[in-house]
């Protein structure tokens, strides 16, 4: 629960902001950005504990061309957009691209070592292929 007239929360189907009507958008935009890093930071510390590799340090970006990425150096890169879909579809990409930490490449040893990480890969890429576009119309 918020303690402050310009907190920002969640309910169940919604985003519950105070404060002045003009600073909604950003107030909004900033919440979202924050509870996306809050999720990814829980999911990439699982991942990387499950397969015993580190990641560098992890970025929020405005992409609108990819999901998520590694970087050589071990960065994590996700759209902050992903805050938006389902928990097993943010899950996927998380999965995906730590995974990569291991394997940076889509050999099957990467597709074995994703499936260590998670089921949801068909249904996760399925999700996004037919909702991905509405996520990116946010912002």
């Amino acid at each position: 629960m918020p303690g402050h007239a310009g907190d920002t929360w969640l309910r169940p189907g919604a985003i519950i902001t105070g404060g002045e009507i003009a600073e909604v958008p950003a107030r909004v935009a900033r919440f979202l950005r924050e509870e996306a890093r809050r999720r990814i930071e829980v999911l990439v510390a699982r991942h990387t504990a499950t397969l015993g590799v580190t990641s560098r340090r992890l970025l929020l970006k405005d992409t609108r061309s990819r999901w998520g990425s590694c970087a050589p150096d071990g960065t994590l890169a996700f759209s902050w957009r992903l805050v938006m879909a389902p928990g097993w579809v943010l899950d996927y990409v998380v999965a995906h691209e730590v995974a990569h930490l291991r394997e940076l490449n889509h050999s099957p040893r990467f597709w074995d070592t994703l499936q260590q990480l998670t089921p949801n890969r068909e249904a996760a890429v399925a999700w996004l292929k037919e909702n991905g576009p509405a996520l990116l119309r946010v912002g």
